[in-house]
């Protein structure tokens, strides 16, 4: 039974499909195509969020988003962890965590871990350590998802004023790091604000500091894979424009076979994008990038995040040639 306390959740935390609307109408729009999918990728998004502030408990909500095509029920579940990290600020309670590690939605940790990151950028900081998630690898996933949302919802400060936050918590350590794992979730959302459009996301990148177009081209490796919306030639096409930071495009696919692959959600797209960027199938891209972890440092800071990175992008361009 839904929660009696979900139309006011979703009042507060759930922005309206309108409103969303509003920001994509700024975003790149030559290719209608992808535009339009890429708008039902954000609004299975903001499904999921809603799904979540108006469930009671989570065995609720997770069959509800077991109603989700596979295709777009990693958003969806992304969605969730922003609608649950919403209400834990506001209580004791811990569920996005416990839906993070739980038996029937632990698959989709990755997306949601980013949708935690997603719920923070509207959080006051002195509350993130109660909520941060826990993987001592996997939980900067959660920078990235603050970089997304701030370049999406504030494209005008944070993509066209090239604004860098600076001022994190310290207990998260190195601030140089977390800033270089925010500008993976610029890259991601540029894919967005570009359309799709693979001349228009690398003007994008270009008009940035040269040092942060490593980060940002391979956030915009996981938003074709993953988001999607384009065909093989416009993947072939961003190969091309990538040029030198071919290998962090190819690193930020490889992410992504990793989650279609846990989640059993692999499509025609995802076999594609991980063909032309990555030279192998989702199965077998995911596979090779399994040696990243071996005798990985165990400290869980942002430094060994940045270094599994850094294995998986050469790792795959090792094998490309």
């Amino acid at each position: 039974m839904p929660s009696p306390l979900g139309p006011l959740r979703a009042a507060l935390f759930v922005p309206s499909p309108a409103s969303v609307r509003t920001v994509m109408q700024s975003f790149e729009q030559s290719n209608p195509h992808a535009a339009l999918e890429l708008e039902q990728v954000t609004m299975n998004l903001v499904g999921g969020i809603d799904k979540a502030v108006r469930s009671s408990n989570n065995a609720e909500l997770v069959a509800q988003l077991a109603q989700v095509p596979p295709k777009y029920r990693g958003f969806a579940y992304e969605g969730a962890a922003v609608g649950l990290t919403a209400i834990d600020s506001l209580s004791p309670g811990h569920r996005a965590h416990d839906l993070i590690v739980g038996p029937e939605s632990k698959v989709h940790d990755l997306t949601m871990v980013v949708g935690v990151g997603l719920a923070l950028a509207k959080i006051p900081k002195q509350r993130w350590k109660k909520l941060f998630p826990q993987h001592p690898l996997f939980k900067w996933l959660a920078v990235d998802g603050y970089g997304f949302y701030k370049a999406f919802f504030q494209k005008r400060r944070y993509v066209d004023g090239q604004h860098i936050d600076t001022r994190y918590p310290r207990w998260m350590g190195d601030r140089a790091n977390l800033q270089r794992i925010a500008d993976n979730g610029l890259g991601r959302a540029l894919w967005f604000i570009g359309g799709g459009t693979p001349k228009a996301v690398a003007e994008r990148i270009g008009g940035f500091a040269e040092q942060r177009h490593a980060d940002l081209w391979s956030g915009v490796g996981i938003a074709v894979t993953f988001a999607g919306g384009v065909e093989p030639i416009d993947m072939e096409e961003l190969w091309e424009v990538a040029g030198q930071y071919r290998p962090q495009v190819s690193l930020g696919c490889a992410m992504v076979t990793k989650i279609r692959q846990q989640t059993n959600s692999s499509n025609e797209h995802s076999e594609a994008a991980a063909r032309v960027f990555c030279g192998h199938s989702v199965a077998e891209t995911d596979a090779l990038i399994n040696d990243s972890l071996l005798d990985l440092p165990t400290d869980g800071s942002s430094g060994t995040y940045l270094l599994w990175r850094d294995r998986i992008a050469e790792i795959v361009t090792a094998s490309r040639t």
